[in-house]
This record gives C-alpha cells, sequence and structure tokens, in this order.
C-alpha cells in the first residue's frame, strides 16, 4: 500500500471516529435529530464511494491488495514446495 494512500486512509479514518464520537454524544442530547443525521451520514458515505469510484482509487487499492495478496501466496508457496 502507498504511503500516500495510507496517509489519506487513517485521516479519513480519523474524521470519520471524531465525527461519529461527536454524533452520539449531540444523539444523547437530542434524540429527535438522530434519523436525520444518520440519513445525512449515509449520503455522505455513498457520495464517498461514488467519488473514489469515479476517480479510480478504489481499483488503484484492490490492484495494491491483489499484488500483496499475490506476493504472499507465492511467497508462502516457494517456502512449503
Amino acid at each position: 500500500m502507498s504511503s500516500q494512500l495510507l496517509e489519506q486512509y487513517v485521516k479519513a479514518h480519523n474524521a470519520f471516529h471524531a465525527y461519529m464520537t461527536d454524533l452520539i454524544e449531540r444523539s444523547r442530547e437530542q434524540r429527535g435529530q438522530t434519523t436525520v443525521e444518520w440519513l445525512v451520514l449515509m449520503v455522505g458515505i455513498i457520495a464517498l464511494g461514488g467519488a473514489f469510484a469515479s476517480s479510480g482509487l478504489l481499483q488503484k487499492a484492490a490492484d495494491e491488495v491483489y499484488d500483496t495478496f499475490k506476493f504472499l501466496v507465492d511467497k508462502v508457496g516457494k517456502i512449503g514446495g
């Protein structure tokens, strides 16, 4: 996995975690808003996935995961065989 992709993943994960923590705290205070906030969150996740898919970032990540997995399987095959 490239360091830039890993860095983007960590930033996105931290931002998502901070948002979710804040959302949970606010939902305890405002019960009626929870459904709307979850709906907005789901729409945002779908939009983010669409942006990643259209930019080709997901394909690059999938190729890297595949190449890494293939490398590991080949390496284990050489050790065992």
